[in-house]
């Protein structure tokens, strides 16, 4: 009986931060919105096909917030894997997908990722470097493979913002 109770504890210590992921998820899957918004604002921005095909450097930052859903998507798929007992996968991710907002020089999700980070070992005490570690010994392609197509995309990002000078 104790131990029902102590289930029941962690599991609902485990859902005491799920605003912090819900604000983060939300603001990556209004990122492209915002990217379109931001394409208005400028000159001709009535017809965006137009404007991503004049401007090299506008098209990339419309790519790059492009991730933000599916960025959003790999959080929540991660985080069901946190109320399975499984703290180490969604630590894995974040990790990850922190690499991949470094890639797209976004500070603004890096401190949000180091954040959830920071939740996550609050939480449970699984270490990103350990997490980490645990999962490269155990399928770690195959459960994070999309993590690394994220990682994959964003670094197709850096190149082309690299070779117009972003």
């Amino acid at each position: 009986m104790a131990k029902k109770k102590e289930q029941i504890r962690i599991a609902a210590d485990l859902h005491a931060k799920d605003r912090w992921f819900a604000i983060a998820k939300t603001l990556l899957t209004l990122a492209p919105l915002v990217a379109v918004g931001y394409l208005r604002m400028f000159p001709g921005g009535g017809d965006i096909s137009a404007l991503l095909s004049e401007n090299p450097q506008i098209t990339v930052t419309f790519l790059s917030a492009m991730t933000g859903p599916f960025t959003a998507y790999l959080i929540g798929l991660a985080q069901k894997h946190l109320y399975e007992g499984d703290a180490a996968y969604l630590m894995t991710h974040l990790v990850l997908i922190f690499v991949a907002e470094a890639l797209l020089r976004n500070a603004v999700y890096m401190v949000i990722m180091t954040f959830l980070m920071y939740l996550v070992y609050q939480m449970t005490g699984v270490s990103p470097l350990a997490s980490v570690r645990g999962k490269w010994r155990n399928h770690f392609f195959r459960d994070l493979s999309g993590c690394f197509v994220l990682i994959f995309f964003c670094s197709f990002c850096l190149f082309a913002s690299l070779r117009i000078g972003m």
